[in-house]
């Protein structure tokens, strides 16, 4: 008997056996939401695209949208099958030992990480993109059209927010009037009324995006997509300037084939993407392939409220450019800590609890020292997914960043009527939140990519994710993603039109 990826994705063999057609126009490594979005514009342009996914395929949608989400026994276990671990190191220590403990957790799976994400979709603000070759203003019209594909509700969005009772607003309330500004969290859940024959959606999610458009196909067809499920994408090979070929292999085969196709793009998430290109020798055409790689300074924290709420909340208090970190506070709970299972929690508030959880992401420091590096350690992972360590040291900048949010937290709880009873910095890497290492310039020489993504050096691969980014905002950065993966598919559009 098939299983369901039977009718969904297709055969590798397929496109390389006996009978297969020329190669697709576009062949895209990943199938997050950076790869989903930008095989949906190439193929609605006409173009045939194949994404090529390391993991199975497992659920169509986020697993907060099933009936998985209540299971705290069931959930773990879906995170299990497709998890595997990986490496983030000081420079020092991994420089005396050479050993690489597996101390963060990536997934390889059909639609990624979008499969577990929290679901807050803020904007960059204007000051995040003071390091970029782009403005905010370039960057609104891609806000606004990953909004509208995302069903973003919140303070910005068509939607009205998803927590919007008279608790939530007694709650921002308090806080504004100890002088911290607070606002509806932007949340990916639908808020449209069910009616007319329209049902709303809940988490957004790229496998379900992609299944909704409409554009799945079982082979290599113009304007469509074909889904190859449990497939690495080993290295690609480079010639005179331009991308001959991508090797690859099943996950449970020892040879590998050789796909060709007119375009290339990596979308498997930043240092994936970054292993990748270090993995194809690209390194050799510009020493920044690799480095400035950052991800968030995280702090959480557990608050204990002097009185119930007796309803569900979800407050956002936005960065400043003096404060350049947000927060995020949610519940109330009966009492909990946060871990990757609990990536929905806050869709399971408890009113009874009095336990309200507070995460702090703070703007990282891209510095030129942070890289990914190819080793040969024992973590590597299903499908030859690892093999590589993030070595990455955190800056004064950094360093004031984590004791700002430390120290800004015992204010907010008195704030809200609470105490701060426990906060945690996390590790570099538990973020989930990594930019860099093909990161992007104005002027060809200066950086890795241009302002689409497109590799200087190499005109038919480009890069969709936050790889090309060159430093991130305090902001979850799902929706920029998104966003900059609709910029970066009008980029590669203009150059195969």
């Amino acid at each position: 008997m098939k299983s369901l990826s039977s009718i969904v994705t297709t055969d590798l063999a397929s496109l390389t056996g006996a009978g297969a057609g020329s190669g697709p126009d576009v062949l895209i490594v990943g199938s997050g939401t950076a790869g989903v979005t930008s095989a949906i514009e190439f193929a609605r342009n006409g173009l045939s695209v194949v994404i090529l996914e390391a993991g199975p395929f497992v659920l169509p949608m986020h697993v907060g949208s099933s009936p998985f989400r209540s299971r705290g026994d069931l959930t773990p276990q879906i995170h299990d099958l497709v998890r595997h671990r990986t490496s983030w190191v000081e420079r020092a220590p991994f420089e005396t030992s050479g050993e690489a403990p597996l101390n963060n957790d990536s997934w390889s799976v059909v639609g990624g990480r979008t499969l577990f994400w929290g679901g807050c979709t803020p904007r960059f603000t204007e000051w995040d993109f003071d390091d970029w070759p782009l403005t905010l203003q370039d960057f609104a019209p891609y806000y606004d059209r990953a909004e509208d594909l995302m069903h973003v509700s919140g303070p910005r969005a068509k939607r009205p927010p998803f927590f919007r009772g008279e608790g939530q607003q007694e709650f921002l309330d308090r806080l504004i009037a100890a002088g911290i500004d607070a606002e509806h969290a932007s949340l990916a859940v639908d808020t449209q009324a069910v009616q007319n024959g329209y049902m709303s959606r809940s988490f957004d999610c790229s496998a379900s995006r992609l299944i909704r458009s409409g554009l799945l196909t079982r082979a290599v067809t113009p304007g469509g997509i074909a889904l190859v499920e449990n497939t690495v994408a080993e290295r690609v090979e480079h010639a005179d300037g331009q991308v001959t070929g991508l090797i690859a292999r099943g996950v449970d085969a020892s040879e590998t084939v050789r796909l060709t196709a007119r375009h290339y793009t990596f979308a498997c998430g930043a240092i994936q993407s970054t292993r990748l290109a270090l993995a194809s020798g690209l390194k050799d055409l510009h020493p920044d392939v690799g480095t400035h790689v950052a991800d968030h300074q995280f702090v959480q924290g557990l608050l204990k409220l002097h009185e119930p709420l007796k309803e569900p909340i979800y407050a956002f208090i936005p960065p400043t450019r003096e404060r350049p970190y947000h927060i995020q506070i949610q519940g109330p709970f009966t009492e909990t800590w946060y871990t990757p299972y609990h990536a929905t929690v806050w869709l399971d508030c408890d009113v009874k609890g009095t336990y309200l959880l507070a995460y702090c992401f703070g703007v990282g420091e891209p510095s030129a020292s942070n890289e990914v590096r190819i080793t040969d350690g024992p973590g590597t992972a299903p499908g030859g997914m690892g093999g590589y360590t993030v070595i990455a040291d955190r800056t004064d900048h950094d360093h004031r960043i984590l004791e700002e949010m430390t120290g800004f937290l015992p204010e907010v709880a008195k704030a809200v009527g609470a105490d701060l009873v426990r906060s945690k910095v996390n590790p570099l890497g538990a973020a989930l939140h990594e930019i860099g290492g093909l990161r992007m310039s104005a002027q060809e020489g200066d950086g890795v990519t241009d302002t689409h993504g497109r590799f200087w050096q190499l005109g038919n691969l480009s890069v969709a994710d936050s790889a090309a980014w060159p430093s991130q905002g305090s902001a979850n950065s799902y929706l920029t993603i998104t966003a900059w993966s609709l910029r970066h598919a009008e980029g590669v559009l203009a150059r195969l039109a």
